[in-house]
């Protein structure tokens, strides 16, 4: 069910997401009356504000008399509604100051940048340093050295070998571990980090269970191999996800930070940032990852050439501020990626 463009609806609905973004309370028909333009009686608002809720746009908490904004509504908002935003004079100043700094190490710019990504958007902002899309993986083998212990050979297009040990946790064959083997070969010769998708491997895959377990451990392992060859992350402010109120918020939050510190899943949010090459704005439920449902996901990647990407990205409430989120994000992201390309120079 739409709505109709510049319809008295679609204002109410405005006014609604604006507000809470704003105070993070329920929006009752009281506060929607003082919309400038609106010349329309509380009944009328209340009349539409159900409709809205009817239409999935809104929810209805039990203990306010108010409605807050759905995920439905943040798309509509992002996609419709959201007026483009500038950088402020002062935030202007505060990303011009961190990227003419003549002295700054590189480690030391990723990290400043999470920091101050995560100051201006009041989230928890998160910076990949550029990675080499031009290493993919050339070969691997999978040795038995018993049957529940497999050694992972992986050798990318640069040369590089990695050697890793699994432990499984049922026993496999010599000819499972050599059909797993030649899938692996078969399915990831010549991809790099960002083209490695495992869900997609496994579900396409046709072994029986203890052959599916080698291959989802092995094929994590590969991407920790990777990832930590190519990749480094910086965070910024970690502590915003826990400053909301509210136990079920903190709760969540816990989940988020704890898979934060996991290999699996900074490669996973890598993988998804990358793979737009453009602006990324995941709310709620469309996030891929579990733990992010809760939250929205504001990204972009940036190129330095010769193959190399990086990418940066907001975590926060579904109620953030996304225009001022959003242009935070595609300023620290044209910033950092002119940076490096003037320091390859």
């Amino acid at each position: 069910m739409s709505i109709e463009k510049g319809s008295r609806k679609e204002k109410i609905l405005l006014a609604v997401i604006q507000d809470f973004i704003l105070t993070g309370k329920p929006v009752g028909s009281g506060a929607i009356a003082c919309v400038r333009g609106l010349n329309v009686s509380t009944a009328t608002i209340r009349n539409e504000l159900a409709a809205l809720e009817d239409m999935g746009f809104l929810g209805h908490p039990h203990t306010s008399a108010g409605r807050v904004p759905t995920d439905i509504a943040y798309r509509y908002y992002v996609d419709v509604l959201m007026r483009e935003s500038r950088p402020s004079g002062r935030d202007a100043e505060a990303i011009e100051r961190l990227f003419t700094a003549q002295t700054m190490e590189m480690e030391s710019l990723f990290q400043e940048a999470s920091v101050l990504l995560s100051r201006l958007t009041h989230s928890t902002a998160i910076v990949f340093a550029p990675f080499s899309a031009a290493n993919p993986l050339r070969h691997l083998d999978l040795v038995r050295l018993s049957s529940r212990r497999v050694m992972l050979i992986v050798i990318t297009s640069k040369g590089q070998v990695g050697r890793q040990f699994l432990r499984l946790a049922a026993p496999v064959t010599t000819d499972t571990v050599n059909r797993v083997e030649t899938f692996l070969n078969k399915s990831l010769a010549g991809r790099a980090l960002d083209q490695i998708n495992s869900d997609s491997l496994l579900k396409s895959a046709r072994f029986a269970a203890a052959g599916a377990i080698l291959l989802k451990d092995a094929l994590e392992a590969i991407r920790d191999y990777l990832g930590a060859i190519e990749e480094r992350v910086f965070i910024g402010g970690a502590a915003n996800l826990i400053s909301e109120r509210g136990s079920a918020r903190q709760e969540w939050a816990q989940v988020l930070m704890e898979a934060m510190e996991k290999q699996y899943f900074i490669l996973d949010l890598l993988k998804d940032l990358l793979g737009e090459r453009q602006l990324t704005v995941r709310i709620g439920e469309e996030n891929r990852l579990r733990e992010l449902q809760r939250y929205s996901l504001v990204g972009a990647s940036y190129e330095i050439g010769q193959g190399m990407l990086g990418s940066l990205g907001v975590v926060g409430p579904t109620s953030m501020d996304y225009a001022r989120t959003i242009c935070m994000v595609q300023s620290m992201a044209k910033n950092l990626g002119r940076t490096l390309n003037t320091s390859e120079k």
